[in-house]
């Protein structure tokens, strides 16, 4: 069977269908619990679609109801010239392609005016344009022709549709390692060696090369990754990750960021609408908006590219081999030059030349013996350090937070500190702490 892709409606055409002439018909249903069902979106499709995809032909849709004769509307929708009319419901998305094919064939080989399906029909143009009422289907059956009633069929329904779209990655070479937790929308594409671990979510039009490995706890969203990335909890949107590149854990990639090949991106991490290039390392805790990265920097921990004055965003540029500080500011517009260093906790408003020093903090400043810290007051002549203990309870929990009695040690009369509490409990735990 050969397939068409329509990219701009997210359906496949079946050529040998549209070689035999077919109108596709899908009837709009609703119901008290779920309203408008045609429009339920799973795994990347509206239920409409779903449907649609299974006729191998462009369709046109008509609202039904129980009480309205369909068959004017259907008429006003066919193409008289072409041979066969297939009319399916939008509730049925779990029928497939080659059931539809062999009903039609069925249709045109045997000659019949008609093939009942358990939900649907399938027409001769001409026959059906002779029959002057048609009135819709009430659901029947399971399988193929389950029809989503109320939220708890929907769900066994989309769990089903998951399940065929983690077949058909498995059956091409992708390790999926949990399939009740492992959700991939039907436009992914996965390549041969990508290991997928639980609780990952995989949605829109997102590529994913060769050998990339996926860690709990991601969400990915119309993104191309490169070959042997690995990604760790991470949510990822509208963005490109090269090759060899690690993400995560905890980093958040926001629409039109272009991480490069052998980049480290760690937890923490917020990157929106910036380049980031090859080699270069942004390991915790950074936000990086409306920049452009070159090759091999390096960003320390705490760094804010402050992008936004309250009404325009403005964007920085950062050359090759960069080092920026941790704690560092770069307040956009601004201009830092390769090899250029950033020393730790500075605030960056004017460029930066090649191979600068740039510092912009105040100078440290020491005031010995401060009187001032009523925090931590200084200690007075003879004060010794406090010694404190843990107490035990007989529900094993252990509270460091011990009283004023048991935080000064008691003298015996032979000079020796008491050891209160030495004896074990019923926990074995004696109150000592080991040395």
């Amino acid at each position: 069977m050969t397939i068409k892709v329509d990219e701009s409606a997210g359906l496949r055409y079946n050529k040998r269908m549209i070689g035999i002439g077919i109108n596709g018909v899908i009837l709009r249903v609703k119901n008290n619990t779920l309203g408008e069902i045609w429009n339920i979106p799973v795994l990347g499709k509206t239920l409409e679609k779903w449907v649609a995809n299974t006729v191998g032909t462009p369709c046109q849709t008509i609202e039904c109801s129980p009480v309205i004769n369909l068959a004017e509307k259907i008429k006003s929708v066919v193409d008289r010239t072409k041979p066969v009319t297939v009319v399916l419901y939008c509730d049925t998305p779990l029928v497939t392609a080659k059931t539809v094919e062999t009903a039609v064939l069925r249709l045109t080989e045997q000659k019949a005016n008609a093939v009942k399906l358990p939900r649907g029909c399938v027409f001769r143009t001409e026959y059906l344009f002779e029959q002057e009422s048609l009135f819709p289907q009430e659901p029947a059956g399971g399988g193929e022709f389950e029809a989503v009633r109320d939220c708890e069929s929907l769900s066994r329904i989309i769990d089903t549709i998951r399940r065929r779209i983690l077949n058909f990655h498995a059956a091409n070479g992708v390790t999926i390692y949990d399939y009740h937790n492992t959700h991939i929308d039907c436009d992914v594409v996965i390549s041969k060696g990508v290991v997928i671990e639980p609780y990952n979510f995989l949605k829109g039009k997102t590529i994913i090369k060769n050998d990339v490995r996926i860690k709990p706890g991601n969400y990915i969203e119309n993104c191309i990754v490169g070959r042997s990335v690995t990604l760790d909890s991470s949510r990822l949107y509208d963005s490109l990750v090269g090759a060899e590149t690690k993400v995560g854990p905890f980093a958040y990639i926001r629409p039109n960021t272009v991480i490069g090949c052998g980049c480290r991106i760690g937890d923490f991490v917020e990157l929106k609408n910036c380049v980031i290039g090859d080699g270069s390392k942004v390991s915790h805790l950074t936000y990086i908006g409306d920049a452009e990265l070159g090759k091999e920097c390096n960003v320390g921990c705490g760094v804010v590219f402050a992008n936004y004055d309250g009404k325009n965003k403005f964007k920085s540029i950062v050359g090759n081999r960069v080092f920026i500080g941790s704690n560092a500011n770069i307040v956009a517009p601004v201009n830092i030059a390769d090899r250029a260093f950033i020393a730790a906790g500075s605030t960056i408003t004017k460029e930066v030349p090649t191979q600068a020093l740039a510092v912009a903090r105040a100078r440290q400043t020491l005031i010995p013996n401060w009187q001032g810290n009523n925090y931590a007051p200084p200690s007075e002549a003879g004060d010794s350090a406090r010694s404190f203990k843990f107490v035990s309870y007989s529900d094993g929990i252990i509270d460091a937070a011990a009283t004023e009695e048991h935080n000064t040690p008691q003298e015996q009369t032979d000079g020796s500190v008491a050891q209160d509490g030495a004896e074990s409990d019923e926990h074995g735990f004696n109150g000592t702490m080991p040395e």
